[in-house]
């Protein structure tokens, strides 16, 4: 694989034949999406996308031990969480595009290579990827909505049905690799051991098909979705967020909590929402029969 580019320092970028490999590269954050790794994943995506013609597949993986956390919200911490819920909720991390944009507009299939943790702008991040292939540890959910973000809603709801959709989005409850497979939200659960080479099988199986074939595809299943409304969602929740749906002026739980996060910390606001969901949490862990 070639070596990365010197300027990325949060993400590694390689290319092997006609496979893009893009990995996530916060691990001590558990790859919180932070604006500077936002733009840098979106140039390696604009590379690879438009700008590559040996590239046929594109990869978004992750080092560590989590896919991604989500959005960072420690970036800036002296914010009153207005501003923040405002990035969370509509992605928008550089210059106004909207951070979906990339991937959903992206000429090349994209793989999500998905370990661990896959939660909040992180799942929504790979939901926007064309293909998710997990190991079996892998957890997915929006727990940022028990604190009051509210970006994933935009999406789930087309991808594994309103009913499971609504139960997911009241609770900020996680599922398992075994339950994202059964609801669609994953293609495909391998081992750990055996992920790298299910992604790299995959990818190569699609690098064979002509490339105007499944960039033609591609965009017709896009269109699908877009015909029924997609974009018109995304963006009405934005109008809902300036319209102060989503603030902490509306939840003294939110409050609370950002208050927190400005006082003493963003591990004391989040070990302080974890704990009035313990009871929940655990039930969760619990094995069920």
């Amino acid at each position: 694989m070639s070596s990365s580019p010197p300027n990325y320092e949060t993400i590694t970028y390689e290319k092997d034949g006609t496979t893009a490999f893009i990995t996530l590269n916060r691990p001590d954050k558990l790859n919180a999406l932070s604006v500077e790794l936002q733009l840098e994943v979106r140039d390696a995506l604009e590379d690879a996308g438009w700008d590559d013609d040996d590239i046929r597949v594109i990869v978004l993986k992750a080092s560590g031990r989590a896919f991604s956390a989500g959005f960072d919200i420690s970036d800036n911490p002296d914010d009153d969480g207005v501003q923040t819920r405002a990035r969370l909720l509509d992605g928008k991390g550089f210059n106004g595009t909207a951070w979906w944009d990339v991937f959903w507009n992206n000429p090349k299939p994209i793989i999500a290579q998905i370990h661990g943790y896959c939660i909040a702008g992180g799942l929504a991040t790979a939901t926007f990827c064309d293909l998710r292939i997990c190991s079996e540890d892998s957890k997915f959910g929006a727990p940022e909505i028990r604190t009051g973000g509210a970006y994933i809603p935009a999406i789930w709801p087309w991808v594994i049905g309103m009913t499971k959709a609504r139960e997911l989005l009241y609770t900020g409850n996680l599922i398992d690799a075994a339950e994202a497979k059964r609801l669609d939200l994953v293609n495909q659960v391998v081992p750990i051991d055996e992920l790298d080479a299910a992604v790299r099988f995959q990818a190569d199986t699609i690098a064979k098909l002509p490339r105007s074939t499944v960039q033609y595809n591609k965009k017709l299943v896009n269109m699908s979705y877009e015909l029924m409304g997609i974009r018109q969602v995304i963006e009405r929740s934005q109008e809902l967020q300036a319209l102060g749906m989503v603030s902490p002026e509306s939840s003294p739980e939110m409050k609370t909590f950002d208050e927190l996060r400005r006082d003493e910390g963003l591990n004391a606001a989040l070990s302080w929402n974890a704990a009035r969901f313990a009871e929940e949490d655990a039930w969760f862990k619990k094995p069920k029969s």
